[in-house]
């Protein structure tokens, strides 16, 4: 809710409170505006939002205003990548930027997900997410601009193999954050397999 709308509502209620307090109520001056007051206050502070990584309220995390600008970051690095899916000339960099766009989706909603992993990433928002975006925006500009260009034709291919090393790179930071996960879920399955075995025996 934008400050000025928790502003109007908290005073309004706050005035709305005070006519019935005074007027109708017929209290005393003094304690109907302190009441009010209260209550203007109250209001305010409880209809500010709540900031969130996900579903996970970045107060609550340790440097939480750092991860949110981490991720704000991310996203329009994702935000450049998806442009360079939708407006290039070449097919296969068409093709590459979209698979890198949905790899860093999901790897970004894994991370929103699991925010106490994000300052685990760090090498890949500040690096490999970063400088994708850096490469396809200068091609765009570059593309865009004299697509007959030899020199600029000369980059595409460099552009794709880019792409490329990204998506592995990409792929990396992924399988390495769900580490703990896919092993967990072998301990699971090692477990079950050792307890049937067991039932088995009896």
């Amino acid at each position: 809710m934008k400050v000025n709308t928790r502003t109007f509502i908290a005073f309004l209620a706050g005035i709305l409170l005070f006519v019935l307090l005074y007027f109708g109520a017929s209290w005393h001056i003094l304690v109907s505006g302190l009441i009010a007051l209260l209550i203007y206050g109250a209001i305010f502070l409880l209809t500010k939002p709540v900031k969130r990584i996900g579903s996970t309220p970045v107060d609550s995390l340790k440097g939480g205003q750092e991860l949110l600008q981490i991720m704000s970051d991310a996203h329009v690095d994702m935000q450049v990548i998806y442009r360079a899916s939708q407006v290039t000339l070449d097919a296969q960099i068409d093709v590459k930027a979209k698979k890198l766009h949905e790899l860093g989706n999901r790897l970004l909603t894994y991370l929103g997900n699991n925010p106490e992993k994000i300052s685990s990433a760090r090498r890949f928002f500040s690096f490999y997410l970063d400088t994708g975006a850096n490469i396809l925006s200068k091609y765009m500009n570059l593309i865009t601009s004299n697509p007959d260009s030899p020199q600029v034709q000369r980059l595409t291919p460099e552009t794709a193999r880019a792409l490329d090393i990204l998506h592995d790179a990409f792929m990396k930071q992924f399988n390495k954050l769900m580490q703990n996960e896919v092993m967990d879920v072998e301990a699971d399955i090692d477990l079950l397999e050792k307890t049937l075995h067991l039932e088995d025996g009896l």
